[in-house]
């Protein structure tokens, strides 16, 4: 067990080096500006104090995770185009591992982008978030922070699976945006998307935040959301353990080219 804690630790290291020796595409922090400012101008028109808030927390996770699924959702894909992944499933350490160790060093660097769009939201409203409750919202957020790595290495076999159509990415961040509560409340949503929307673990954890600050004594409400974003990031994680179980069968029964 320690000896794969200790693989999975020099995945998300050899992966760190291998962004910082390429600049970590640095534009990609950049990139998240003019949507930021977008976004933020369509809200201010409303004028809610309440919507703001909700606004200053959730466009910066946002912006996490459109940059984030891409990286993470193309690591596996990655391997077998640099033809490397057959010598990571001679190892011992579960091919999961290695891909979350991977993961978590992705959304590590992921996290300025957030913390990008954050300045651009408050030099544009000239407010800092109205948080009635600051502990649950701290748990809250780092339940979306993990369920946005689930969620994004979920996208990792998937697209190996699907053999990465083109544009297959972008669909991805929109519905992901959308149905992940990071810019309003999935209660807002239409009643199909909604349901769609309890898929995934972050909708959860963004309603825990919603609660966090608006107060008014939410603390069962908060609770709940907490163990549904907990349950539905497990769930997740084995569906994205079987398909790399099936990504793995296909590469040593059928070889690597039949995968694509």
């Amino acid at each position: 067990m320690m000896n794969q804690i200790r693989a999975m630790i020099a995945s998300a290291i050899q992966q760190w080096k291998q962004i910082s020796l390429t600049g970590g595409n640095l534009s990609l922090h950049l990139a998240s500006v003019p949507m930021a400012a977008v976004i933020t101008w369509i809200a201010m028109q409303r004028g809610e104090p309440a919507a703001l808030s909700y606004l200053l927390v959730g466009l910066p996770l946002m912006t996490v995770w459109s940059g984030v699924v891409f990286r993470i959702g193309y690591t596996l894909n990655t391997e077998m185009s640099n033809q490397v992944l057959q010598f990571i499933y001679i190892s011992r350490t579960p091919i999961i591992l290695v891909s979350l160790g991977k993961a978590a060093a992705q959304v590590i660097w992921g996290l300025p982008t957030g913390l990008v769009s954050l300045v651009v939201v408050y030099l544009m409203t000239k407010t800092v978030p109205q948080v009635a409750d600051v502990g649950s919202l701290l748990i809250s957020l780092i339940l979306v922070i993990i369920g946005i790595a689930v969620a994004s290495l979920f996208f990792s076999p998937l697209m190996v699976l699907v053999g990465g159509p083109t544009g297959f990415f972008g669909v991805i961040i929109l519905l992901g945006s959308l149905l992940g509560g990071f810019v309003f409340p999935v209660d807002r949503l239409p009643i199909v998307l909604a349901v769609f929307a309890r898929l995934v673990p972050t909708s959860w954890a963004m309603d825990a935040v919603s609660l966090s600050i608006r107060g008014t004594d939410n603390s069962l409400a908060i609770l709940g959301a907490w163990g549904m974003s907990i349950l539905t990031a497990i769930v997740m994680f084995g569906v994205t353990y079987l398909m790399f179980k099936v990504v793995e069968k296909k590469l040593r029964i059928e070889g690597i080219r039949d995968v694509y």
